[in-house]
């Protein structure tokens, strides 16, 4: 029987060499307490978050960036450490005979749902079923799955129609995020029932989630705090101004604030290329985005680089592909997208929009100076768009849930494996595309990739993508890989550099 657990590392030196302008802003600053500090285990924290969940059901999030904040409660089937690597969590192994297409998964005996329910293999089946069914925000994720068995208790198969090498990458995910089979049974999400490391205590929606710890937690060396604050903080200035009047104790700061806070003598650490802030195209509300050299001319007139200095302080990278340049599947040979304003402009007037037309585009909240200056940028090629802001996840809800804006900004958040994620956002059988544009032969080669077991054969196929959508652009502009810029305060102690997502407090208690 062969293992395939792929633990991709993320490539701290290439990063380095990548953002070296980057991190050197953030050195200098105070730290916190010694490891060795004592903790106070009556200390509670609290949690600037610019998003919290609409729904305790996972099958309902809007995107990937809030799933840190469900597996407060819920715990995943497979693991990641804070570099990245795939480790064992619900499942405490996984093995597949036959290259990808059967997957046998080991559970570990000691976990129990915060209900007093047993966790098994009856959970993982029903999660896995429900999360592949209609109406499921993550179904395109379990595409490939045909069946999932229960071999006994503590022994799960699941069987891909297709073999995909990357599925405990994918399990990783929002997908593997495990509930209760009553709660699938029962369809009541309203009191989240999950094996994490942390009760809901209350839950204000739009306004803050306070938990406190599950006694019953399968690994309660993770949970060093006697509860937890989630505040709802979308302004960026309202969040610099909490994290340094001492009001919260962890935050994402944007770039426009980071200099003060640091300022401050507050610590920080950059999450490298955490988020991908890419425009949605639908051309189901907007025909002329049908035209390839319409998208080509939009994304010609898009000034990343301006962006990311000007608008994001330097704490980015350009994005001009849909893998990060410090990730597995960049394709290092592919040249820059260029800024080219005339060339924009021919490619409209070749396509019958010489005095091109006017959209409505949304943003969220931290990406309005990036909206405003694409805006400016495209008024330029005669493409007028009227911006609008809507607050929480308004933004997926226009433009994926019941789409009626054409033109977005997305803050999307990649996986470990890009298979998935291409797939989400380039296949025309997925949410993420209502409008379903097509990049010729690309589906094709996701599913080359998801067989591919060498590393080096599978970096060559994700190239071939990176090529196709460079030629026919897809319905995703990348713009700018975001840095998550995370403050912290000095008082807390056992801060990790997690590059998988926020807020992850795992092991964080605060010194007495």
């Amino acid at each position: 029987m062969r293992i395939i657990q792929r633990r991709r590392r993320v490539s701290v030196a290439a990063a380095v060499t990548l953002t070296a302008v980057i991190l050197a802003g953030c050195a200098g600053a105070d730290k916190a307490p010694s490891e060795s500090a004592e903790i106070d285990p009556d200390a509670t924290i609290s949690i600037g978050v610019r998003f919290l969940q609409n729904s305790w059901d996972p099958s309902k999030m809007p995107g990937a960036t809030i799933v840190p904040i469900y597996q407060f409660v819920y715990d995943n089937l497979i693991g990641l450490d804070a570099e990245l690597n795939l480790i064992p969590a619900l499942a405490e192994e996984w093995t597949s005979p036959d290259a990808g297409t059967t997957w046998d998964i080991t559970l570990r005996e000691d976990a129990t749902f915060n209900d007093g329910t047993t966790f098994g293999a009856e959970d993982v089946k029903a999660t896995l079923d429900y999360y592949a069914g209609e109406g499921s925000n993550t179904r395109a994720d379990l595409a490939e799955v045909a069946s999932v068995e229960v071999v006994d208790d503590l022994h799960a198969r699941i069987v891909l129609s297709s073999p995909n090498v990357g599925l405990p990458e994918v399990l990783a995910g929002r997908a593997g995020i495990i509930l209760s089979s009553e709660t699938v049974q029962s369809g009541d999400f309203a009191v989240p029932v999950g094996t994490g490391k942390f009760l809901v205590k209350k839950d204000v929606e739009g306004v803050e989630v306070d938990l406190v710890p599950n006694p019953d937690y399968w690994n309660p060396e993770a949970v060093k705090v006697a509860g937890v604050k989630l505040r709802w903080i979308e302004d960026p200035i309202a969040m610099a101004n909490a994290m340094r009047s001492n009001e919260i104790d962890m935050a994402i700061i944007e770039p426009s604030q980071a200099d003060a806070v640091q300022s401050a003598g507050i610590p920080m650490y950059d999450a490298l290329g955490s988020q991908l802030v890419a425009i949605s195209l639908n051309p189901d509300l907007a025909p002329e985005l049908s035209d390839p050299r319409v998208r080509e001319a939009l994304s010609l007139a898009i000034d990343r680089k301006g962006i990311v200095e000007g608008i994001n302080f330097g704490r980015g990278l350009v994005a001009d592909q849909l893998v990060a340049p410090n990730r597995f599947g960049f394709d290092k040979d592919l040249d820059p997208i260029s800024f080219d304003i005339d060339a924009a402009k021919d490619l409209l007037a070749e396509a019958g929009y010489p005095d091109g037309f006017t959209y409505t585009m949304a943003a969220q909240a931290n990406n309005k100076q990036l909206a405003e200056a694409v805006q400016a940028s495209w008024a330029e090629i005669g493409v007028d768009v009227e911006l609008t802001f809507p607050a929480g996840s308004g933004v997926a809800d226009a433009t994926w849930v019941k789409p009626t804006i054409p033109i977005a900004t997305q803050n999307l958040v990649p996986e470990v494996d890009p298979a998935p994620f291409l797939w989400r956002h380039i296949s025309t059988d997925t949410i993420r595309n209502p409008g379903k544009v097509d990049v010729p032969g690309v589906e094709d080669l996701i599913r080359k990739a998801k067989v591919t077991e060498d590393p080096q054969a599978r970096g060559e196929v994700f190239q071939e993508i990176a090529q196709l959508v460079r030629e026919t652009p897809s319905a995703y502009l990348p713009v700018m890989w975001r840095n998550y810029t995370i403050a912290y305060s000095k008082d807390l102690v056992g801060v990790q550099e997690w590059q998988a997502g926020y807020p992850i407090i795992d092991g964080i208690g605060v010194a007495k």
